[in-house]
C-alpha cells in the first residue's frame, strides 16, 4: 500500500481514537509497550510467563441474572522487557459443551487487596489506554475483550488487569495500584452478582526474566541516527491503532545519493502487537512543491527491516539496490528521549523515584 494512503489512514484514525492511542494512561501499573498476549509471548520468547490460575468458576448469565454459568479462567503474568515488570492477563473461555454463540456473561468486577486495602481494578481490552473498557458500572457490560476468537466449539476473551481510568465513576486517586504493588504478590477477587472468587497472584520478582527485546510500540517514536554519520537521520512515528486496525510504523529517512544530492525516503507498514521487527517498503519522494498543493512523485525503490532491541537501540537492515545504494546493516541510536505521560525507557514508578 502506498505510503501516502497508510499515513492518511493513521491520521484519519486520530480523530476518533486520540485518547486511546496517543495519550498513555499515566496510572497504568505496567510500562507502555508491554502487553504481549500469552500465546504470542510463548511463541516469541519461550515460556517466559507464569501460569497463575487455571480452573473453572461461574459468572452471571446475561440473560438470567439469577443463573450462574461455568467458565474456564486462565490467569497469566507475562514478562516485559523492563526488569521486574510484567502484565497480568485474565482469559475467560466458554466450555465446549455450551453454545458459544448464544452464551453471554456479565463482566465481573475485579478487586485487588493489598495490606487490607481494597483497590478497585478494571479488565481492559486495550492496554495503556484511558478507555472505560470494563469499568465496574454495576455489571452492565456483556463480556467481550481485546482478543475474541472461536474454534467452532469454544469462545474466548482475554483482558489485561489494569487500574481504573482517571475518569471512572469509582476512581479514587489514592487507590491506584503502583507498579511495585502490581508486580508483588496480592489477592485478587473476581465478583459476580452472586459469588466471589479469590485468586492469589504471585510476585513477578525473581520468577520472570526480562524479555530480551522490547516489542514495537510508541516508545520507539522519535529521532534516530547512525553513529558517526553526520547531517542525516530518521524520524520514526508509531501509531498504536486498536480495534480492527493493527499498529502502524511510519519512517522518514533523510540522506544522500552517491552524488551527494539530498534524498527523501519514506515508508509505512502495519505490525501485530508483540512483534519485535517489521519490514517496510521504501519509497523515493521527488518533484514536490514548496508549500504547494501539488503531490510529490513516489516510487518504491527498496525496503528496510527494523528490529527493536531496547528503547534506545534499533537494528536496521536496508536494501536499496534499485537506486544503487546497495544493502547493509546498521545500528540506530536515539537522538533524544521522547517522553509520553512519563514513559520513555522507564515506567511510571521509576520516573517518580527519579523526581
Amino acid at each position: 500500500m502506498r505510503t501516502l494512503i497508510m499515513v492518511w489512514l493513521a491520521l484519519a484514525s486520530c480523530s476518533v481514537q486520540a485518547y486511546e492511542n496517543f495519550i498513555e494512561n499515566p496510572v497504568a501499573p505496567y510500562p507502555a509497550g508491554c502487553a504481549t498476549i500469552p500465546d504470542s509471548q510463548t511463541f516469541i520468547y519461550g515460556d517466559n510467563l507464569q501460569r497463575v490460575y487455571d480452573d473453572e468458576l461461574t459468572l452471571t448469565d446475561a440473560s438470567d441474572l439469577t443463573n450462574e454459568l461455568p467458565v474456564n479462567v486462565h490467569v497469566y503474568r507475562v514478562a516485559c522487557a523492563d526488569p521486574n515488570r510484567s502484565v497480568i492477563w485474565i482469559e475467560f473461555e466458554i466450555p465446549a459443551f455450551l453454545n458459544p454463540d448464544n452464551t453471554f456473561y456479565l463482566t465481573p468486577e475485579v478487586h485487588a487487596f493489598i495490606d487490607g486495602q481494597d483497590i478497585t481494578m478494571r479488565l481492559t481490552g486495550e492496554p495503556n489506554t484511558w478507555g472505560s473498557a470494563t469499568e465496574p458500572d454495576g455489571f452492565g457490560h456483556v463480556i467481550g475483550g481485546y482478543q475474541e476468537f472461536s474454534n467452532g466449539t469454544e469462545l474466548t476473551w482475554i483482558y489485561v488487569l489494569d487500574n481504573l481510568s482517571l475518569y471512572a465513576t469509582f476512581s479514587d486517586p489514592d487507590l491506584f495500584m503502583s507498579p511495585a504493588q502490581y508486580n508483588d504478590s496480592f489477592e485478587l477477587d473476581i465478583l459476580t452478582l452472586n459469588s466471589t472468587w479469590t485468586i492469589e497472584i504471585p510476585s513477578t520478582f525473581d520468577s520472570l526474566n526480562p524479555n530480551p527485546r522490547l516489542p514495537l510500540s510508541g516508545r520507539l517514536s522519535g529521532n534516530w541516527v547512525v553513529g558517526g554519520v553526520p547531517d542525516q537521520g530518521f524520524v520514526i512515528a508509531i501509531s498504536e491503532l486498536t480495534n480492527s486496525l493493527d499498529p502502524l510504523m511510519f519512517l522518514s529517512w533523510y540522506t544522500y545519493d552517491n552524488d551527494g544530492k539530498l534524498l527523501w525516503l519514506t515508508g509505512a507498514a502495519q505490525f501485530e502487537i508483540g512483534d519485535t521487527h517489521i519490514t517496510i517498503p521504501i519509497e523515493l519522494v521527488t518533484n514536490g512543491q514548496f508549500l504547494g498543493s501539488k503531490k510529490a512523485d513516489r516510487e518504491v525503490v527498496g525496503s528496510v527491516i527494523i528490529t527493536s532491541n531496547d528503547c534506545n537501540d534499533l537494528s536496521f537492515h536496508y536494501e536499496l539496490n534499485d537506486i544503487n545504494l546497495g544493502s547493509g546493516d546498521e545500528k540506530l541510536q536515539r537522538v533524544f528521549s521522547l517522553e509520553t505521560a512519563g514513559y520513555v525507557c522507564r515506567d511510571l514508578e521509576a520516573r517518580i523515584d527519579a523526581n
